[in-house]
C-alpha cells in the first residue's frame, strides 16, 4: 500500500532526476538514449520560448479532436510555453484514449516530459508551428507501431521516404543501417510480441525502400556518378572512406593571372588533391604547401605592406583561396584564416568577394578543422586549355542544408558572409564571416 511519504518521494526523485546535467554521449546512441539526449537539451533551453497560445490549442486541437484551424484576433497576445504544450497534449492524449488523470499540473507536467523525451518525440528545436508538428508526428508514428520509440527510419507511411523528405545519402544509409541493427534485434527474440513482430514487418518494407532511394541517390549524386574522368586513385580513396557528397566545389579562372602566378597557383592547389582529413583533423595550408619542398615554387607579384612587390611565392594566395571557399562552404571550421589587406578583382572570382584567403610563409596561414564527423577529400582538376583550376571537397555532409548569403556590405570596404547549417534534426547553426580589407581595386 503507497503512502503520501512515498508518493512524495516519487515526486521528489523525478523532479531530481530533471536537474540532473546533460552529460556528452561518448558511444552510439539507442533511440532511447536518443531521446534522451535531446530531450534534455529542448527541456533545458526552450521550455520558456513560446507559440501564440490560441494558435498552438488550435493545433492541438485539429489533431486529437479533429477540429478546423481557424484564424483569431489575440494569437499574439498570449503564448504557450513548452510546459503549456505538453501538458496540453497528455491531457487531450489521455481523453482520446477514454483515460483521465487527477495528477496536479505540477505533477503532471514531468511525468508528460519525461515520456515524451523517452519516447524521443520531442524534436531539437525551439517550440514553434513546426516542431508541433514534427512532435505530434513522431508520435503519430510512435502510435502506429505499438508504442515504441521514435526513431528516423521509422515512418507512418513509404511513400514518405522519397528524395524531398530524405535528400542527403550519408543520412539515407546511417538510416539504413540502423533498421538493419533493429532488425537484427528483433530477429534474435525468442518470443516475439505481436508488436514486435508487425514492427519488425514494417522495418524489412522500410529497409528495402530505403536502399532502393539510397541506389536513386547515388546515381544522381555520387561523386563517381558526377565526376568525369577520375583517376584510379581518387576513386579508390572514395571507395575506402565511403564518401557519398560532393559538399562543395570552386572553379577559378586564371587567365587575368602572369606565368609566374599561374604556376605558383596551379602547383600549390595541386598539392591538395587526394588528400584525406580526418574527422576532427586539422589542416595546415603552409604545410600541405611546403608538403615537397619549396623549391617548386617561383617569385611572383604578392601584396606587402599594402603595396605589390615581386617576391617568393606570388599567387599561392589563389590556390589558398580556393581552398578556403569551398571548405567554409561546405562547413568546415576554420581555426585560422587571412583575407588580402589589398584585394583585386581582377584576380579573385566574384564568388570569392570576402571569401578569400590569403599566405604568407611564416606570417600568415590558412589552417581548417575538419568537423564534418566523417574523413573529407581535396580533389583538384587543372583545365589547361580553359586555364581553369577547379577544387572539389567530397566527404559526407552532417547538414541536411547549408545556407550561404552574401556578400553584404557593413561599411567601409567590409563585407559580411552569413553560413546556416540545417542538421538533420531541423536545428540551425548560423554563423558570420566578416572580412575587412584596406583597399579594394
Amino acid at each position: 500500500m503507497k503512502t503520501k511519504s512515498s508518493n512524495r518521494l516519487f515526486t521528489l526523485l523525478l523532479l531530481a532526476l530533471m536537474a540532473l546535467p546533460l552529460l556528452p554521449v561518448q558511444t552510439k546512441a539507442s533511440s532511447v538514449d536518443f531521446g534522451r539526449e535531446f530531450g534534455l537539451f529542448v527541456h533545458q533551453q526552450n521550455q520558456n520560448l513560446a507559440v501564440p497560445a490560441v494558435k498552438g490549442g488550435q493545433v492541438l486541437d485539429s489533431y486529437f479532436l479533429k477540429t478546423p484551424l481557424k484564424a483569431s484576433f489575440d494569437e499574439n497576445k498570449r503564448f504557450m510555453s513548452q510546459r503549456e504544450f505538453l501538458l496540453s497534449f497528455e491531457k487531450l492524449r489521455l481523453e482520446s484514449e477514454g483515460k483521465e488523470t487527477k495528477l496536479s499540473d505540477r505533477l503532471l507536467y514531468p511525468i508528460a516530459w519525461l515520456r515524451a523525451r523517452h519516447n524521443n518525440w520531442l524534436p531539437k528545436a525551439e517550440l514553434n508551428y513546426t516542431t508541433m508538428r514534427e512532435f505530434l508526428y513522431r508520435y503519430s508514428v510512435s502510435k502506429a507501431h505499438g508504442g515504441i520509440a521514435y526513431f528516423d527510419g521509422l515512418v507512418l507511411d513509404e511513400d514518405d521516404i522519397n528524395m524531398n523528405n530524405y535528400s542527403s545519402l550519408s543520412q539515407v544509409s546511417t538510416i539504413g543501417d540502423e533498421i538493419s541493427e533493429r532488425m537484427v534485434e528483433l530477429r534474435k527474440l525468442r518470443r516475439p510480441t505481436k508488436t514486435q513482430k508487425a514492427l519488425l514487418t514494417s522495418l524489412v518494407d522500410y529497409g528495402e525502400t530505403f536502399d532502393d532511394l539510397k541506389n536513386q541517390l547515388k546515381a544522381l549524386n555520387h561523386p563517381l556518378s558526377k565526376l568525369e574522368n577520375l583517376p584510379e586513385d581518387i576513386i579508390q580513396k572514395i571507395e575506402d572512406n565511403d564518401l557519398n557528397e560532393i559538399l562543395d566545389s570552386i572553379t577559378y579562372n586564371y587567365s587575368s593571372n602572369n606565368a609566374n602566378r599561374i604556376h605558383n597557383l596551379v602547383t600549390g592547389a595541386m598539392q591538395i588533391t587526394g588528400k584525406v582529413f580526418q574527422p576532427d583533423e586539422e589542416m595546415d595550408f603552409e604545410k600541405e604547401l611546403g608538403g615537397n619542398g619549396w623549391g617548386i615554387y617561383k617569385n611572383g607579384w604578392v601584396i606587402f605592406g599594402g603595396e605589390e612587390v615581386w617576391q617568393f611565392g606570388g599567387g599561392l594566395c589563389g590556390s589558398a583561396t580556393i581552398t578556403f571557399t569551398p571548405s567554409w562552404r561546405a562547413g568546415l571550421e576554420i581555426i585560422r584564416r587571412y583575407p588580402h589587406s589589398v584585394y583585386y578583382r581582377s584576380l579573385y572570382p566574384e564568388d570569392s568577394f570576402g571569401l578569400d584567403a590569403t599566405i604568407y610563409r611564416g606570417a600568415k596561414n590558412l589552417v581548417m578543422k575538419n568537423t564534418t564527423g566523417s574523413p573529407v577529400l581535396y580533389y583538384v582538376v587543372n583545365d589547361h586549355e580553359n586555364m581553369e583550376v577547379t577544387m572539389h571537397v567530397i566527404g559526407n555532409s552532417p547538414y541536411k542544408n547549408i545556407d550561404i548569403e552574401g556578400p553584404i556590405f557593413t561599411g567601409r570596404n567590409t563585407y559580411k558572409w552569413i553560413r546556416r547549417m540545417e542538421q538533420f534534426d531541423g536545428t540551425v547553426v548560423e554563423d558570420e564571416l566578416v572580412t575587412r580589407y584596406g583597399l579594394i581595386h
